[in-house]
């Protein structure tokens, strides 16, 4: 399966972030349902990272989606294959258009 070239291969797995999408996104089903209290996204720094191969792995399964964070720009010239486009500016109003059974998977080059 070739969706990322080999040159960019390298650095996209240094740069994956994996992060499950936080309650702090979520839309509550139930209007009279007391609200959550706001907890803090993951942040580069403490999202978990996973080497590109466990990655690759779990897309193939079904079991996470991949996300290009970089600017709709970016990835509308080069992306890898199957990435939702979602860009970190847009991610605190877009989040919900992520699935909440999935591994989210994030990524920039």
């Amino acid at each position: 399966m070739h969706w990322i070239s080999r040159r960019r291969q390298a650095f996209a797995g240094g740069l994956l972030l994996a992060m499950a999408v936080s309650p702090a996104f979520a839309v509550p089903q139930d209007s009279k349902a007391a609200p959550a209290a706001p907890q803090a996204a993951p942040t580069q720094e403490t999202a978990r990272r996973i080497p590109a191969a466990e990655a690759r792995q779990a897309i193939a399964k079904g079991e996470a989606v991949l996300v290009d964070v970089r600017p709709k720009e970016s990835y509308d010239v080069s992306h890898a294959q199957g990435a939702i486009s979602l860009p970190l500016s847009d991610l605190g109003s877009r989040a919900g258009e992520l699935p909440k059974d999935k591994l989210v998977i994030t990524y920039c080059t």
